[in-house]
């Protein structure tokens, strides 16, 4: 143990000495985390309006590449206001706000969401032909519903249960 390591052990406990719990304290301590994550999972219930909405807002981005100059922008501010609407009426509704701990929670599963509206993103700007534009925009759509509410399972999940959700 360094030096360094000693003044920062003594800097979190205020210098006093570490108290270690018994076994049937910790245990304790661990039945009241997993009671409280799995009421956190009961509050997390998504309502079924938010991810085809988060969904039309994602396609409408993805779309607006292809859009005229002119209506680009609107179609953008359109788009990132969705979301904030969304996700502030998801929070009034759940006490709860976004966070990076969820998506680390059902990590998989929005990484793939991410890496569709990428590559969706991609393929618009690379052919921008409103052929190929609708139906990516629409791709996007079902990836976000389908991979969102999978998300959810996932996170639910692992909050109730704290393993890896399939």
């Amino acid at each position: 143990m360094t030096e360094r390591d000693c003044y920062l052990s003594v800097m979190e406990n205020d210098g006093e000495p570490t108290r270690h719990p018994s076994p049937e304290e910790a245990r304790a301590s661990l039945e009241d985390v997993h009671r409280v994550e799995a009421e956190l999972a009961d509050r997390l219930i998504t309502p079924w309006w938010y991810y085809p909405g988060m969904g039309l807002c994602e396609a409408l981005l993805v779309s607006s590449m292809a859009f005229p100059d002119a209506l680009r922008a609107p179609a953008l501010v359109i788009g990132v206001a969705g979301f904030g609407l969304l996700i502030r009426k998801y929070q009034r509704l759940t006490g709860l706000g976004m966070s990076n701990r969820y998506f680390v929670l059902a990590r998989g599963w929005s990484v793939a969401l991410v890496v569709v509206i990428i590559v969706a993103f991609g393929v618009v700007l690379l052919f921008d032909q409103p052929v190929i534009t609708a139906p990516t925009a629409v791709a996007v759509f079902v990836a976000t519903v389908v991979l969102g509410r999978r998300g959810d399972s996932a996170l639910r999940y692992r909050l109730r249960h704290g393993t890896r959700a399939l």
